[in-house]
């Protein structure tokens, strides 16, 4: 399994290099998008860090701590994960294409449009899985990534 902090890492570095602007918000709605569509594509986790379900959607807590001190700003500087490593997505298989994948199709939209993705609509009759968990659960409730495969299949089935 990918440690969250060396995808993370990547998307700054994508995101420094491509002039878009990522917030700590941003940036977890593409880890859980990722997430999910690896997840769908070879039905095992990216990593043994587990969504937690926020009042703005799917939440990596671990990496919003390490995000937090630039709030709403976008983030500039990659943080090094306990071996001070960095990972190069174009390097590892099923991981790389779906990271190059959920960046080309996500990377340039605002963090409320990504928001309103993993919400899903109070109307709608599939219900997302972070909508699920706070029905079912409650606000800060671990995610299940069963509910996580259907929003997988929603997106890219």
């Amino acid at each position: 399994m990918i440690s969250p902090i060396y995808v993370a890492n990547n998307m700054i570095r994508r995101a420094n290099d491509q002039d878009i602007s990522l917030t700590n918000l941003k940036l977890q709605k593409l880890l859980y998008i990722l997430y999910t569509r690896y997840l769908f594509h070879t039905k095992e986790p990216l990593f043994s860090d587990r969504f937690e379900a926020w009042k703005y959607g799917p939440v990596l807590s671990d990496v919003y701590d390490v995000f937090k001190r630039e709030g709403a700003n976008p983030i500039i500087d990659m943080r090094p994960d306990s071996n001070g490593q960095v990972l190069i997505a174009s390097e590892v298989g099923e991981f790389g294409e779906s990271f190059d994948d959920i960046w080309a199709k996500y990377a340039r939209q605002s963090a409320s449009d990504l928001v309103g993705l993993t919400h899903g609509s109070e109307n709608s009759e599939y219900e997302t899985a972070w909508r699920k968990t706070i029905r079912d659960r409650g606000l800060g409730a671990l995610m299940n990534d069963e509910d996580i495969k259907q929003d997988g299949e929603k997106w890219f089935g």
